[in-house]
């Protein structure tokens, strides 16, 4: 049996058609707005640390909204530039080995 029978012949899935991929591509991103609304909400009304103790007192950065989020993509980021710093060092290969490496 030919290729373009078989292709024919598969049925076509609800995931197929993108104006099914692009309506959950928007439910994500409504969700992901819903999500950020909320920590600002939550970070304007009190400190998510806030559990710790009467004692314990606020410093600086961390009291505005969405500081920790920020912070967790900045990390991320920052891990990512230093992966690809360390694969190619000065021009060395450091990390990263050719394909064959461990067939030799």
């Amino acid at each position: 049996m030919s290729k373009a029978k078989e292709k024919k012949e598969e049925s076509k899935h609800w995931l197929d058609d993108p104006v099914n991929v692009r309506k959950i591509i928007r439910g994500f991103y409504w969700v992901c707005g819903l999500v950020i609304l909320a920590d600002v909400i939550f970070s304007l009304g009190w400190h998510k640390h806030e559990a710790f103790g009467e004692d314990f007192a606020l410093h600086g950065i961390e009291t505005l909204p969405a500081f920790y989020g920020l912070y967790g993509f900045v990390a991320c980021v920052g891990l990512v530039y230093v992966s690809k710093l360390m694969r190619d060092w000065n021009g060395k290969r450091t990390l990263m080995r050719e394909e064959d490496y461990w067939d030799r």
